[in-house]
């Protein structure tokens, strides 16, 4: 009966995994999948942007150059794919094929540096330096982005990402995990203009129309940090603004053009008046989105804004016709170290006359104890025979046990009476600890009504079969990810005030969903799970 229990158990195990994995190829299937590469290197186009022609909705591929279309799509109709420094390309749906991943090439359209000229005036011709880009860019903001209310329509998520192979190895996972604890949304943000607070403004509002955990990829609740966990999930020496709140609020907090004249990350500070002053900027040469051509300029903080522990760099695309901000990324360092603390990317696209988020990405390093560990499962206490077993979550090396006397301690009471071990016994799944009952007996004041309670056994210094000594608990570093990806934007939209809006403050998870009638135009751009030989 009790092996049949356990088939059963089995059986049901195997089964609703299985109805996942089947759940997600079906998924797959009913979606057209898609990677954008470089035609010239090969290498991924992070973040291009994927609109169906005639419509202002569209996607953004993601860091891998990958993105999804549903196949309920016109399959008539053509989308176009862009991304600033390459040549846009148009594609019909139709000739898209839903059984494989569809590798899509742009073509490079960059300008060198010897080209760079602006006109000033009718006749002269000057070359611009980066720090007048820069000042003039700055000086643009009010004209070139909306002070008027908009709203957007856009797919967000969240997730970790381990940093190295700690997490793999800790775990015993044959392969590298990509995400975990991936929550994804729909969500609509209401802003009532630049200049408006983004906190304090009532007008400047989130709706979730949908929240999914996304149990297909891996899950550890030991790595859900709380959001407002300052000790653990931020960085000493630098400031993120603010340290609470859910995670999209404190992405919506670092987008430094939106929050242009308050504090956003270090070392950008109020970019209005701390970038030019924190930073030493080159031109680098003219990239183009279309036929608009773009400044691409490279900065490195300077070490006074920076000081001794950090380095920081990034890059800022700039219009060359009207200075507006199309595109800024930035990473910080600790100096020497390889893996950034934190990087921010973010685009910004013209509609209309005005530029709007086009996507933000945020992530920022940190480390985290873990549960995986060798440690104590179970301890039995014996008081007819006077012994002690021991169980552990990990097969025991039994040759670490020795010398007993370093490795194993008793005390009887609260004065700490030393009590004798006669013995150390290994079996295959426990210890066992044998008192010498004639020493425990003789101690002074011994009262075996309490004794359970009294007598206390401490073990160090040994280990498991992978060496893994007993109660040290390892750190996992991971990069905690917050990305908006806008599928639609909504000049002049203003928030109702029947909606249920995002408490700011409290987890993504906790707000009310609200019904939404066009839920069928907008979808999650789940990413692509890593497939062998691919």
């Amino acid at each position: 009966m009790i092996f049949k229990k356990a088939l059963f158990f089995v059986i049901t195990i195997f089964c609703c995994c299985l109805q996942r994995i089947n759940a997600q190829n079906q998924f797959d299937q009913d979606q057209f999948l898609c990677r954008i590469l470089d035609e010239d290197s090969k290498t991924p186009i992070f973040y291009a942007t994927v609109k169906l022609l005639g419509t202002n909705r569209g996607v953004i591929a993601d860091d891998e150059g990958q993105f999804r279309l549903p196949s309920t799509l016109d399959v008539s109709g053509k989308i176009s794919l862009s991304s600033i420094g390459y040549r846009t390309k148009e594609i019909v749906i139709g000739k898209l094929l839903s059984n494989q991943i569809n590798i899509i090439y742009l073509k490079p359209n960059v300008e060198e540096l010897d080209a760079v000229t602006l006109v000033s005036g009718r006749k002269k011709k000057r070359r611009f330096t980066a720090r007048q880009i820069i000042k003039k860019a700055l000086q643009n903001i009010v004209l070139n982005y909306p002070k008027k209310p908009f709203s957007y329509i856009a797919y967000y998520r969240d997730y970790q990402q381990p940093v190295d192979d700690s997490y793999r190895v800790l775990s015993n996972q044959k392969k590298s995990t990509q995400y975990i604890n991936l929550n994804e949304s729909i969500i609509e943000v209401f802003d009532a203009g630049f200049g408006t607070d983004y906190l304090t403004n009532k007008q400047n509002q989130t709706l979730l129309y949908s929240y999914h955990r996304n149990e297909t990829f891996a899950q550890d609740s030991g790595l859900a940090i709380p959001y407002d966990n300052v000790k653990e999930k931020y960085l000493e020496s630098v400031i993120i603004s603010p340290l609470g709140g859910n995670e999209l609020n404190v992405l919506n907090i670092t987008n430094a053009i939106r929050n242009h004249d308050r504090m956003s990350f270090s070392f950008i500070d109020v970019l209005d008046v701390d970038f030019l002053k924190n930073h030493f900027f080159s031109l680098q040469g003219i990239r183009y989105l279309d036929d608009t051509p773009i400044y691409e300029i490279n900065f490195v903080a300077e070490d006074a804004a920076s000081g001794a522990l950090h380095f920081a760099k990034g890059k800022i695309f700039i219009a060359k016709e009207n200075f507006a901000i199309h595109k800024l990324n930035y990473e910080v360092f600790k100096q020497k170290k390889k893996n950034a603390l934190y990087r921010v990317a973010l685009e910004y696209a013209p509609i209309k006359g005005k530029m709007y988020l086009n996507y933000i990405t945020f992530n920022n390093k940190f480390q985290v104890n873990t549960d995986y560990y060798f440690r104590i499962e179970n301890i039995f206490l014996d008081l007819d025979n006077m012994f002690f077993d021991v169980y552990f979550n990990r097969k025991l090396d039994k040759k670490t046990i020795t010398p007993i006397s370093n490795k194993f301690k008793i005390t009887y009471t609260y004065k700490k009476h030393k009590v004798r071990i006669k013995d150390v016994l290994t079996f295959d799944d426990h210890l066992r600890i044998v008192i010498d009952q004639e020493q425990l007996f003789s101690i002074p004041d011994f009262n075996f009504k309490n004794f359970s309670e009294d007598i206390k056994l401490k073990i160090r210094n040994i280990s498991d079969i992978d060496g893994n000594v007993i109660n040290e608990i390892p750190k996992v570093t991971l990069n905690q990810y917050r990305e908006i990806f806008v599928q639609e934007v909504f000049p002049g939209k203003k928030i109702k005030d029947t909606t249920k809006t995002m408490n700011k403050y409290a987890p993504l998870s906790t707000s009310e969903i609200n019904l939404f009638k066009d839920k069928d135009k907008y979808w999650v751009n789940t990413p692509l799970k890593k497939h062998t030989g691919h």
